[in-house]
């Protein structure tokens, strides 16, 4: 090392710091505008993947299985009919974590719960042992005007998320 090279003193560094400090105060607010969006988003991936549980299992054992959407409780969970033949129409929580649900989080609400059964409370949707089901739509917002869609097509008991383009 050169007589020339030197180290920072401790006031460069207080004021590096300080400098950060102001550019967080300023960004943060800014940054955490992003997460309610981040919510919606990520509660819509997760009822989307329970869905495609339900369809799955449905097709798989060959029993019905229904989703259950509770927008008052603030829930959603999976159901399925155990003893088709001995006790038709009886359904029964899906075992683990399928069973137990799932909550929304604060600030995430349901919009619409479109072609499941059910007038008030919760709301069902059968998966047929086919993998068919009836047409039905789940739009999932917050105060902010964030929302995402997905769509459920019975014939074909496909699922998917809208693109916010295409959303209703």
């Amino acid at each position: 090392m050169g007589v020339n090279a030197r180290g920072a003193s401790l006031l460069e560094l207080i004021l590096v710091m300080i400098v950060i400090f102001t550019v967080a105060t300023v960004a943060l607010p800014r940054f955490s505008d992003f997460f309610p969006n981040l919510q919606v988003r990520k509660t819509t991936d997760r009822l989307y993947a329970w869905a495609r549980k339900a369809r799955a299992d449905a097709a798989l054992t060959g029993a019905a299985t229904r989703l259950v959407v509770d927008p008052a409780g603030r829930r959603y969970w999976i159901e399925i009919e155990p003893r088709p033949l001995r006790e038709p129409g009886t359904f029964e929580p899906l075992g683990g974590a399928w069973g137990e649900g799932e909550e929304v989080p604060e600030g995430v609400e349901f919009e619409a719960v479109e072609g499941f059964e059910g007038k008030s409370g919760r709301k069902t949707l059968e998966f047929r042992p086919d993998g068919t089901t009836d047409d039905a739509t789940i739009v999932l917002a917050n105060d902010r005007g964030d929302r995402r869609t997905i769509r459920i097509t019975g014939a074909t008991g496909r699922i998917e998320i809208l693109p916010e383009e295409e959303m209703p």
